[in-house]
């Protein structure tokens, strides 16, 4: 089984560019946490999260029309459609991350994968599970918070 099988697609994205208020209204209107930042080539440059609107812009009292390059997290992790779905959990709980940007073999976005997309399709083999376990535990590594698209596919 691969990514495209479990991946939602025809997902919204900003560009760095767009104001914090412009993302939390997306989140919002979609019923969602996080939307990919991409590049005029629908390259995925960065990723913003509730989570980061909450500790970078509203907790630090930043204006609204911030930017979303100057809070958003990057490099990301991404994943290839046609990767294999074991791969997305490893790469979930090794970087203790709850959702994947899924890119095209030529990096443009395609979709999303998120543990919860694999609860949905319920695997029986325990593995989200397991990776649900790993993304919630306390990370360890001091780089833990830094994301980048180096996990080998």
């Amino acid at each position: 089984m691969n990514v495209k099988q479990f991946m939602t697609d025809g997902i919204e994205a900003i560009t760095a560019h767009d104001t914090v208020l412009n993302a939390s209204r997306m989140m919002k209107k979609n019923n969602i946490g996080s939307v990919p930042v991409i590049d005029d080539a629908s390259q995925v440059i960065g990723i913003i999260t509730d989570r980061d609107i909450v500790i970078r812009a509203f907790a630090d009292i930043l204006p609204m029309n911030t930017k979303v390059e100057e809070i958003m997290t990057q490099p990301v992790y991404t994943i290839k459609e046609d990767a294999e779905v074991g791969c997305a959990i490893s790469l979930m709980a090794d970087k203790q991350v709850r959702r994947l940007p899924v890119t095209d073999d030529e990096g443009r976005l395609v979709g999303m994968i998120t543990l919860g997309d694999l609860a949905i399709h319920q695997l029986t083999d325990g593995r989200a599970e397991i990776a649900l376990k790993e993304i919630s535990e306390p990370c360890t590594n001091p780089n833990c918070d830094l994301e980048v698209d180096d996990f080998p596919l």
